[in-house]
């Protein structure tokens, strides 16, 4: 189930359905994926999902995703069909908890780092069909994302936080396999944190291309079928950000040569020149597409402070090994990623 236990039932569930969308389920289970509790329902008529988001979830953010999708169906994108209630909205509420229904989607999802070249192209192509079909949507703002995750102000609080993090290690009780690498990684990462605060130049990133998109775009945001294009989910995080941190950030959660945080350059190249199809990319995008992906993930605590905190995060811990080790293959070839996506994408 999701991140937060749910007190809905097959009873309650049934009268939602019934008492709000007019649907009368036949069976109901339990989807297992994301944050939310997720339950498919199999009706009459056709199949559906019940979704119960997290407390944290706002009336505005989930409307916010209705108006996106609503307008991406209008401009031919896949995307997932939300269900009205008898009474016309797209959403009702249990306990407090903000509940949506879906048409189900008869397909399946891929894990991250799984793609072959040709898939991986393929997510590149989604991607660049996406932000275009969002060039005209004027909803969405930037929410400070350059102050928040793009200046130098930014990499000076990750620092600090890096530090805490390193005194809770040494004050820690926590002796297993794991900490010599946790010390050694937030060394490094504080480390390259003072380096980039002394030879980037964040003027530039004034500079770089700003555009509406997903903000969470990656292969298990995709539900694949046999056939057509892979319908696209969860637009929570959608905004105006820089769009080679969206490029940059998909592709490293995507080729299947990435999966031990080694990026391929020859590739990541051709997942530009793909996206570069449907939207022109600017100098300053390919130039620095590696600082603008390293300023955000260089200086985060994510997975490592959560194990300290709580030994049974293993997973977390090991996606925070696998980002920092995109970190130093990031770091190490950004001359080398700069100069093949200023000679090979530039001028397409």
């Amino acid at each position: 189930m999701g991140v937060q236990k749910t007190s809905l039932n097959k009873g309650k569930i049934k009268d939602i359905l019934q008492n709000e969308y007019n649907i009368k389920p036949i069976d109901i289970s339990v989807i297992n994926r994301g944050t939310a509790n997720i339950f498919k329902i199999v009706a009459l008529d056709k199949c559906y999902i019940l979704k119960e988001f997290t407390s944290r979830r706002t009336e505005a953010t989930v409307t916010k995703e209705i108006d996106i999708i609503n307008f991406l169906q209008a401009k031919n994108i896949e995307v997932p069909k939300y269900v009205k209630t008898i009474n016309g909205s797209f959403y009702t509420k249990n306990e407090g908890r903000i509940i949506i229904v879906q048409e189900f989607i008869d397909g399946y999802v891929v894990q991250d780092n799984t793609r072959n070249y040709e898939e991986t192209m393929e997510c590149a192509s989604i991607l660049g069909k996406l932000t275009k079909a969002l060039l005209d949507y004027n909803k969405l703002s930037d929410e400070n994302i350059l102050e928040e995750q793009f200046t130098k102000a930014r990499l000076q609080r990750g620092i600090s936080e890096l530090e805490e993090l390193k005194g809770k290690l040494q004050d820690t009780n926590i002796i297993d396999k794991y900490k010599e690498q946790i010390v050694k990684d937030v060394n490094y990462k504080i480390e390259i944190c003072k380096k980039i605060q002394e030879e980037f130049d964040f003027n530039i990133i004034k500079k770089l291309t700003m555009l509406n998109s997903h903000g969470d775009f990656c292969t298990q945001q995709l539900i694949y079928n046999d056939g057509g294009e892979p319908t696209i989910i969860d637009f929570e995080k959608a905004k105006k950000l820089p769009i080679v941190w969206e490029i940059m950030r998909s592709y490293c959660y995507t080729d299947e040569e990435v999966k031990d945080g080694n990026i391929n350059v020859s590739n990541l190249v051709d997942y530009f020149k793909t996206f570069n199809e449907y939207i022109k990319l600017n100098e300053y995008d390919l130039k620095y597409a590696s600082y603008v992906y390293l300023l955000q993930l260089i200086s985060s605590t994510f997975g490592y402070k959560e194990y300290v905190k709580d030994t049974e995060q293993e997973g977390l811990l090991k996606f925070a090994f696998f980002r920092t080790n995109i970190c130093k293959d990031l770091y190490d070839k950004k001359e080398e990623i700069s100069k093949g996506l200023l000679s090979n994408v530039r001028d397409i």
